[in-house]
């Protein structure tokens, strides 16, 4: 009878150590990390609506000039959802006394000429035109030719607006992907050049940028 209790007890022994044993082999291994979702059209159209966001105004300027960006900035443009490929090196060649938008890579003191309230209705109902351009032109066999007209009259009607701006960064972005919009829309360096926003000029005011994300 008693070696029938041992035969047990022995028995529930090996049974733990088997446990324990497998629980150090199963119980350590982490939970595989979840697989980020890819974004679609839409989460970048809805990244777009960055570049209708308008500077805040800084109330005290900083007693020092205006912090120059870094003079190698690294951009890092998300992929079309046309290209299939990594991003081509950016078109625009870099050209001395040239800074370029993608060189706000932290939030920056620039300056802006205010614009009347007349003008400002019309830029504001222009840009969000620019904007969706810039969003439709990632779709396959899609272009950027709404983009474009948008920020032609922007650029032409108000070229010390933060809305000017705005339209340089969104042509830089379009040329990092393919050199062809580059060449397509004559977007050349002093195209897209924000040195004048970078100091103070009569009849300008501070505003705060933010880098696109």
């Amino acid at each position: 009878m008693d070696s029938i209790w041992v035969k047990i007890a022995g028995a529930a022994v090996v049974v733990v150590v088997v446990i324990v044993v497998l629980g150090r082999f199963t119980g350590d291994k982490p939970e595989p990390a979840p697989v980020e979702k890819d974004k679609t059209f839409y989460d970048m159209a809805d990244r777009d609506k960055q570049f209708n966001e308008e500077p805040k105004p800084v109330e005290k300027p900083p007693a020092e000039t205006a912090q120059q960006p870094a003079a190698e900035p690294q951009a890092q443009p998300e992929q079309p959802a046309q290209e299939t490929a990594s991003p081509a090196q950016p078109a625009v060649a870099q050209v001395p006394g040239v800074v370029l938008p993608s060189s706000i890579t932290q939030p920056t003191t620039l300056y802006f000429k205010p614009l009347s309230e007349e003008d400002d209705i019309a830029a504001q109902q222009i840009l969000p035109y620019a904007t969706a351009g810039r969003s439709i032109g990632r779709l396959p066999i899609m272009q950027y030719g709404l983009m474009m007209k948008a920020i032609e009259q922007i650029e032409q009607r108000w070229p010390d607006s933060w809305y000017c701006f705005r339209a340089k960064q969104m042509m830089e972005e379009i040329t990092q992907y393919s050199d062809r919009y580059a060449m397509m829309y004559k977007i050349t360096p002093q195209r897209l050049d924000i040195s004048k926003f970078l100091k103070p000029r009569r009849g300008t005011e501070p505003r705060e940028v933010q880098p696109i994300r």
